[in-house]
């Protein structure tokens, strides 16, 4: 709970790592619908799509400083994303999550016997 309080507190998250597979910090910020600047790794890309208010960045520390001023800049004037809407479009929000996980649980029990 209290990583969500500190996300809808901030104007942008940043995320500059060189290897992630597909990072739940990125898929929270977007379900706050808080603007990212974020390294191309994992899915990251994917995740974002062409949402307003996601930023893919190098490891340049030019290019991330201009990331970053742009989502603060789009902070300033739109204030919010639609990321939690990008969430559900790609069924990565809770009860689809939850619906998988029910169907593998049930396939591994019924494959057993």
């Amino acid at each position: 709970k209290h990583i969500i309080e500190e996300i809808n507190k901030s104007d942008v998250l940043l995320l500059t790592s060189k290897w992630e597979g597909s990072p739940n910090i990125i898929k929270e910020a977007m379900a706050c619908n808080c603007p990212v600047v974020a390294t191309n790794v994992g899915d990251i890309e994917w995740l974002f799509g062409d949402e307003p208010g996601y930023f893919l960045t190098t490891f340049d520390p030019e290019d991330v400083a201009d990331k970053i001023k742009k989502a603060l800049e789009f902070s300033d004037k739109y204030g919010r994303t639609n990321g939690r809407e990008r969430i559900n479009k790609l069924g990565l929000d809770v009860e689809s999550i939850a619906k998988r996980i029910i169907i593998v649980y049930k396939s591994v029990l019924t494959d057993g016997s």
